[in-house]
């Protein structure tokens, strides 16, 4: 009798641990994951599960830095960005998102895909305009460049706050003065105008000034000295 109770109480727990263990391990019913698993229009596309349950259940195959686990599949062959990282809202941390944007030459399409073309949610229902409050939430012009105070540097793309670095230079001197980036660039309606995130790795003058990069001064205008003491990065 006892034998028989003992044996009756392994098979319950076997059961009890068996099930745990396969809900945890697996969204659906089944381990195998359907065809239209990776179909966004499908009824059982992954992507609302997680929005229905989280990613736990994602982890215990995918491990819980989805890199593969014992399945061996990355989450990341797909996601570039998703699911986030530890890091992901740490500023200064090579994980944050920032530097992924930049990763992707300030490209914010992995962005739009997930929190919608307006950036207030969209499948995540996490808007971006959260942290980005200002006009334009996550394209504005100051969340690349300048600051919550101004749109011109400092700091300029690469991080960089002092008036030595090209990219910051005499930027605020002239704002003060003039108030405006475009007199002397081209000023992008959006993010995705022609000419502003392009393959040139410096942002581009207009012509009429005669700048120089090389020596850091204007020819024209204002600079007409020959001299050339008018140095952007050295006043």
């Amino acid at each position: 009798m006892k034998k028989f109770v003992f044996i009756c109480l392994l098979i319950i727990v076997f059961s009890v641990l068996w099930f745990a263990c396969s809900e945890n391990k697996n969204p659906l019913p089944s381990r195998t994951h359907p065809q239209t698993w990776d179909q966004e229009s499908a009824a059982d596309f992954h992507g609302k599960k997680v929005l229905a349950v989280g990613t736990a259940s994602c982890s215990a195959c995918h491990g819980t830095d989805f890199t593969g686990g014992e399945s061996n599949v990355s989450c990341y062959s797909c996601h570039d960005a998703y699911p986030h990282k530890e890091q992901w809202t740490e500023i200064s941390t090579a994980g944050f998102h920032g530097e992924f944007i930049r990763s992707e030459n300030w490209s914010l399409a992995e962005c739009r895909k997930c929190h919608g073309a307006d950036y207030r949610g969209g499948e995540t229902g996490i808007s971006c305009y959260q942290c980005h409050t200002a006009e334009g939430g996550p394209e504005a012009c100051n969340v690349c460049h300048g600051s919550r105070d101004s749109f011109a540097p400092p700091k300029d793309l690469s991080n960089h706050i002092d008036k030595t670095a090209i990219g910051v230079g005499a930027h605020q001197f002239h704002m003060s003065l003039f108030k405006t980036c475009s007199l002397c660039h081209v000023v992008p309606a959006t993010v995705a105008d022609a000419g502003h995130i392009d393959d040139t790795p410096n942002a581009e003058v207009l012509a009429a000034w005669g700048w120089d990069r090389n020596t850091a001064t204007c020819a024209n205008a204002c600079h007409t000295d020959t001299t050339k003491t008018h140095i952007w990065n050295n006043f």
